[in-house]
C-alpha cells in the first residue's frame, strides 16, 4: 500500500453551528494530561484502508480550490480503545467533554472517536496556502500551487488523499513543502490544556446563541448604532489618527445604513462624508475585482453628492469626504489593484475594538455592549484559523469549567 498525504479540512459544516456543539477535533491542538498528541481527522473520526504519512490540517478558503494550512501531524500511530477510554484534558473525559453535542437534533455518537496518536503537532511559522486555482493571489503570503488534475482540494466529505501512485507530482510538491524546515515553527507546538480564569466563565454573546459571530450586516448594524449612540463619542473616533484621522469633526451628523448602491455605512456632517465599507466576509476571500469595483462605484455615488450639494448651493464649499474598509486582523487584500482603491484606508478591527474598548463608560449602560465588545474582539485574531480555534477552546475550557463546578 503506498503511503499517503492526507489534507484535512477542519471547522467547517453545519455540524459546528447546531447549539454550542464543540468540534472533536479541537483535541487535535492540545495534548491530553499524559501528554499525548490525540488526532481527530473529521468528519467522523475514522480512516480504514489508508496508509497515512502526514496529515495536513486545513481550513477551506474559497472555491473549494484553495485551503490554508492550520497545521501538521506525523509519525502516527491507531490508538486503542483501552487507551481512548483513559483519555482525560484537564481531568475530564472525551465522553464528558462532547456528550452535550448534538446532530440533527439527535445524541452525538462520535464523543469517544480518536483517530490517531501523533508524535508531533505542529503549525505553520507564517501564513500558507494550498490552491489549485491558478487565479489565486494574497499578498506577501506563501502560496503552494499543486499541479493536480483534481478539481478541488476541500471536498464536501472534508477529505483529499494524495499518494506516490496517484497524483503523485502533487504528493511530491507536498511533501517537499513539508519537510522544508523554515516553514514550521520549531518543535512540538501543542501544549496541555488549562483553565485559565477568565474564559471559561464567560457566558455565549448573543451573536454566538443566534450563530451571527461573522455577519458583515449585523456588525454594520451595531456599528452604525453605537456610532450614532455618542456623538461625543464618535467626535472621538474620527479625530484618532489610528482610526479615522478626520479633525475637527462636527457632533451634528447622521448615520445611514446602505445608502444609495448598499454603501454600509454613510455618515454626514454639514462639512464631512464618511464612506464605511465593512469587509468581514469578503475579507477572507478577497474583494472580487472587476471592471468597476464597488470601490469605485461608492467613490463616484460620494463625490457626485458631494459636487451637487455644492452646486445646488446647500453648502457653500464642497464637502470632504473621506473612505474606509473596516476588516478583520486575519483578512488580507490588495485594494490598490482596484480603481479608486488608493482613496480608501483599510481599518483593522483590533483598532476599533481598542477604541470602544477604552470608551466601556459611554457605553456602560446599553446592555448589548458586551456582547458587541466581545464580537469586536474575535475579529482581532491575526489568522482565520487562530478565531476558528479561539472559538472553539473557548466552548471547550466552559464546557470543562461546567463540568467542574461543584
Amino acid at each position: 500500500m503506498s503511503k499517503e498525504i492526507l489534507i484535512n479540512k477542519l471547522f467547517s459544516g453545519n455540524y459546528l453551528n447546531e447549539g454550542m456543539n464543540i468540534g472533536h477535533e479541537i483535541i487535535n491542538m492540545f495534548k491530553d494530561d499524559e501528554g499525548n498528541n490525540n488526532l481527530f481527522v473529521t468528519p467522523s473520526g475514522s480512516v480504514d484502508k489508508h496508509d497515512l504519512e502526514y496529515i495536513l490540517f486545513v481550513r477551506h478558503v474559497s472555491n473549494r480550490k484553495t485551503v490554508e494550512v492550520i497545521g501538521l501531524a506525523k509519525d502516527l500511530h491507531p490508538v486503542s480503545d483501552e487507551e481512548m477510554n483513559r483519555i482525560k484534558y484537564a481531568d475530564v473525559s472525551l465522553d464528558q467533554i462532547f456528550r452535550n453535542n448534538s446532530y440533527h437534533g439527535g445524541a452525538d455518537d462520535l464523543a469517544h472517536n480518536v483517530t490517531f496518536r501523533a508524535k508531533s503537532f505542529i503549525i505553520p511559522s507564517h501564513r500558507v496556502f494550498i490552491t489549485i486555482d491558478k487565479s489565486f493571489r494574497i499578498n506577501d503570503e506563501y502560496i503552494l500551487f499543486l499541479e493536480s488534475k483534481r478539481k478541488v482540494i476541500a471536498p464536501q466529505s472534508s477529505r483529499l488523499y494524495f499518494s506516490d501512485t496517484e497524483d503523485s507530482e502533487a504528493y511530491t510538491q507536498l511533501k517537499d513543502f513539508i519537510e522544508k524546515a523554515d516553514c514550521w515553527k520549531d518543535g512540538t507546538t501543542t501544549a496541555k490544556l488549562s483553565l485559565d480564569g477568565n474564559t471559561p466563565n464567560q457566558s455565549p454573546t448573543f451573536l454566538e446563541v443566534i450563530r451571527k459571530e461573522d455577519d458583515e450586516v449585523i456588525f454594520s448594524n451595531l456599528l452604525g448604532y453605537f456610532f450614532d449612540y455618542s456623538h461625543q463619542a464618535f467626535q472621538r473616533f474620527a479625530a484618532d489618527t489610528n482610526l479615522l484621522a478626520i479633525s475637527g469633526m462636527s457632533d451634528s451628523f447622521t448615520v445611514i445604513r446602505e445608502k444609495m448602491n448598499r454603501i454600509d455605512l454613510w455618515i454626514e456632517s454639514d462639512e464631512d462624508i464618511i464612506v464605511i465599507e465593512n469587509k468581514i466576509k469578503s475579507g477572507i476571500n478577497g474583494i472580487t475585482c472587476d471592471d468597476y469595483s464597488q470601490l469605485e462605484k461608492y467613490y463616484d455615488v460620494a463625490e457626485a453628492i458631494a459636487e451637487k450639494q455644492q452646486k445646488d448651493k446647500v453648502v457653500k464649499k464642497k464637502k470632504n469626504t473621506h473612505y474606509y474598509i473596516f476588516a478583520p486582523n486575519y483578512a488580507k487584500f490588495d485594494i490598490l489593484k482596484f480603481r479608486s482603491g488608493c482613496e480608501y484606508k483599510i481599518i483593522e478591527y483590533s483598532k476599533i475594538y481598542d477604541f470602544f474598548s477604552n470608551e466601556r463608560a459611554t457605553y456602560s449602560q446599553d446592555r448589548s455592549f458586551p456582547d458587541f465588545l466581545q464580537g469586536l474582539n474575535r475579529h482581532t485574531s491575526t489568522s482565520f484559523p487562530e478565531m476558528q480555534f479561539e472559538t472553539m477552546r473557548t466552548r471547550l475550557l466552559r464546557r470543562i469549567n461546567n463540568l467542574q463546578q461543584p
